[in-house]
């Protein structure tokens, strides 16, 4: 996870001011199977920069507990919730974490995928009370429509990282999301309460887009000619594009 982390990280400040949070709907269906408060102790893997974990404290106003790689991230989580003494932060990877505590829940935002796959469901397992929750959620961002990206992906092409295996990126986003259902599926460890699928769209302008796209690691070692090209279709389409944010939600329980 470190590397993937170090990524986020040189990308931080495009990270905190261009991500969204994630939708109201996503904690209204984990309330419908536990109820946290401000005895709860929950753990979130690879906090980032913050998004998810205020949204879970104002939630819950639970005993939050941060774990994030990234140096500037946890300096900026800091500074962001230094003042709460029920949120606790520390810089590492979830690895490398101990096991010092049972947590009523692990919380991971867009980022249980950078895991071990050989061990992160097993130490999930170990690290939760008997009735404790493993809660995954994904954000997945493409181009709404489809001429627009289209367009992209001649972009996309011309530097090397064009797609061509006849899907469109919709089809594409489900396919992750079905895979990453089916290795939950398949974990031996937990079993699954939820799956669920929200769709948003998110208007950005041309200059925001490319720091959206900045954010992405697949995307950090691209030519600025790339990032020039993007620019200039958005502009021609009105300065503005249909970002599609496709909200993927697990929810397991120890078997």
């Amino acid at each position: 996870m470190e590397k993937e982390a170090l990524h986020f990280d040189n990308n931080f400040e495009n990270y905190d001011n261009i991500r969204p949070g994630y939708p109201k709907e996503i904690y209204e269906i984990i309330s419908k199977y536990k109820t946290f408060d401000k005895n709860s102790k929950i753990l979130e893997i690879g906090a980032g920069n913050g998004l998810a974990s205020r949204e879970i404290y104002s939630k819950w106003h639970c005993k939050l507990f941060l774990i994030e790689p990234g140096i500037d991230f946890c300096n900026f989580l800091n500074k962001k919730f230094g003042n709460i003494k029920d949120i606790k932060i520390e810089n590492t990877t979830f690895e490398e974490y101990p096991n010092q505590i049972f947590f009523d829940a692990i919380f991971s935002a867009t980022a249980f995928h950078w895991l071990d796959l050989s061990n992160k469901y097993k130490k999930s397992y170990e690290m939760l009370k008997n009735d404790g929750l493993l809660i995954l959620y994904w954000n997945y961002y493409g181009i709404d429509d489809i001429e627009m990206e289209n367009e992209m992906q001649k972009i996309y092409t011309k530097y090397g990282i064009g797609i061509n295996d006849g899907k469109n990126g919709y089809e594409r986003q489900l396919e992750t999301i079905e895979n990453r259902k089916k290795e939950f599926e398949e974990n031996g460890y937990f079993r699954m309460l939820e799956h669920k699928t929200i769709k948003r769209v998110k208007e950005y302008t041309a200059e925001n887009n490319i720091k959206l796209l900045r954010t992405f690691p697949d995307h950090s070692k691209l030519d600025e000619g790339f990032f020039a090209e993007i620019y200039k279709k958005i502009n021609q389409n009105g300065n503005k594009i249909d970002v599609r944010i496709m909200t993927n939600l697990i929810i397991g329980i120890k078997k």
